[in-house]
C-alpha cells in the first residue's frame, strides 16, 4: 500500500510538471497577440494611391484687340498700311519697264469708309515708286509746275515706267484726268521720260492716304480719305 501511494504521487507531479510548461507557452501566445513583449505595434499598411487626370478646357477663342493688326484693303482681301499723310516709297529693278496703260478715279465707301480712289494699271508688272505732298508738282526737264486744281498737291512719281512705247506713242487707253471727287480734284500727267513716269494729283485738302497692289491686271492703288 505504501509503495501504491508514492508511485500515485509520483505520476501526479510528473503531470503537473508537464502541464507548467504548456501554460506559461499559452500566456506568451496571448501576450504577443494583444501587443505585449517588446511593445512595438505592427506596421499600418500603406495607403495607396489613386491617380488622377487633370484636364484643363478653354472657354471660347482668343479674341484680337481692336486696332491690333493691319488695316484691310477695301476689296483686294489682303492687308494694307494705315492711313498716313507722310511720303512713302517703294525701289523696284523691273525690266523691261512696264508700261502705264490706264489711269482712272472713282469714289467709293466700304465697311464704313469713305475714300477716293485712283489706279494705275499697267502691263508687264509693276514699277517702283515714291510719293508724297509738294508744295508743287513740277514738270521734269521743264522746271514749270504744273497746273492743278484743288488747294493741296500730291506727286507720284513712277519708276522703272514709260506711258509710251518703242515708237513714241501712247499706251495709254484713255486720257489722264478725272476729278470733282470728294477728295480728289484732278489727275494730271507731268512728265514721261527715261524711265519715269511723273503724275499730279490735286486735292480738295491733305488728306491721309494708302498705297496697295493688286495684280490680274497689275494695279497701284492710291486710296484718299473723303
Amino acid at each position: 500500500m505504501a509503495r501504491f501511494g508514492l508511485l500515485a504521487r509520483s505520476r501526479r507531479a510528473g503531470r503537473a510538471r508537464i502541464a507548467v510548461p504548456a501554460v506559461v507557452l499559452l500566456l506568451g501566445a496571448l501576450g504577443a497577440c494583444s501587443g505585449g513583449g517588446d511593445g512595438a505595434s505592427p506596421p499600418a499598411p500603406e495607403p495607396t494611391a489613386t491617380a488622377t487626370s487633370a484636364t484643363s478646357t478653354t472657354s471660347g477663342a482668343p479674341t484680337a484687340s481692336p486696332g491690333a493688326g493691319a488695316s484691310s484693303t477695301p476689296g483686294s482681301g489682303g492687308t494694307a498700311p494705315a492711313w498716313s499723310s507722310a511720303p512713302t516709297s517703294l525701289t523696284r529693278s523691273t525690266s523691261p519697264s512696264p508700261h502705264l496703260v490706264e489711269v482712272r478715279a472713282a469714289h467709293d465707301v466700304e465697311d464704313g469708309l469713305s475714300f477716293d480712289r485712283i489706279v494705275l494699271e499697267f502691263t508687264g508688272g509693276l514699277p517702283g515708286y515714291s510719293a508724297r505732298y509738294v508744295g508743287d508738282v513740277v514738270k521734269p526737264g521743264e522746271g514749270s509746275p504744273l497746273a492743278l486744281a484743288g488747294r493741296a498737291y500730291f506727286e507720284i512719281v513712277l519708276h522703272p515706267a514709260d506711258a509710251h512705247d518703242g515708237a513714241g506713242a501712247s499706251t495709254l487707253r484713255s486720257p489722264v484726268g478725272g476729278g470733282d471727287l470728294p477728295a480728289v480734284r484732278q489727275v494730271a500727267m507731268a512728265g514721261d521720260f527715261e524711265g519715269y513716269v511723273h503724275l499730279g494729283v490735286g486735292l480738295d485738302d491733305v488728306v491721309g492716304y494708302r498705297v496697295t497692289e493688286l495684280t490680274g491686271p497689275d494695279r497701284l492703288i492710291f486710296d484718299f480719305a473723303a
